[in-house]
């Protein structure tokens, strides 16, 4: 477990540090408070869902990692979250198997998400965690910022909050826990 923990301990002060000095400052929604905020729900979610230590190790690498790509692009971040991790990981000596598993992780948090497996729809979970919030709201005017700063996306309060109840009603956790704990917290 002491490697394990030492992993996860220098890629968060990789990722921490990266996002403070690269992160570009329009991004209101997608920066190091999401990114703690999924690494909470990863492994909140991947205890309920009986994850091994080793499967727990993955998704939350994968949680540190997964918006980096932000530092350098808006659309297809995913992409390029996934080359920093690969060359973070590599650097580290990590397991070439586990690697591939972490880049899994970040490329099914794409909308639409489709996870293959377990860890897989516990990443997609932990990275909309904050659907379950009670901030939820709030959130949501963070990202509306963002898409107005980034993506010159001007959308009047009647049309955001058509969009977001469509999103809320179509969106449907995939872990049990999910489903269970997380899905009657949403503000539908």
């Amino acid at each position: 477990m002491g490697h394990r923990r030492t992993i996860l301990y220098r890629a968060g002060r990789f990722v921490t540090q990266l996002l403070i000095q690269q992160l570009p400052p329009d991004r209101v929604f997608h920066n190091l408070h999401h990114t703690i905020n999924v690494m909470q729900g990863a492994l909140k979610i991947g205890r309920a869902e009986g994850l091994s230590e080793e499967e727990l190790e993955i998704v939350m690498l994968a949680a540190w990692f997964h918006d980096t790509g932000h530092v350098k692009t808006y659309t297809g971040h995913e992409r390029v979250s996934m080359d920093i991790a690969r060359e973070w990981l590599s650097a580290e000596h990590y397991p070439e198997e586990r690697i591939d598993a972490v880049l899994r992780c970040i490329e099914v948090t794409t909308m639409p998400q489709r996870p293959t497996n377990t860890i897989e729809a516990v990443m997609c979970d932990a990275d909309l965690y904050h659907l379950s919030f009670n901030t939820y709201d709030h959130y949501q005017e963070m990202l509306r910022e963002e898409w107005r700063l980034e993506l010159g996306i001007e959308v009047s309060d009647e049309d955001w909050n058509r969009q977001n109840d469509a999103f809320l009603k179509s969106h449907s956790y995939f872990t049990k826990y999910g489903q269970d704990v997380l899905e009657c917290r949403k503000s539908i």
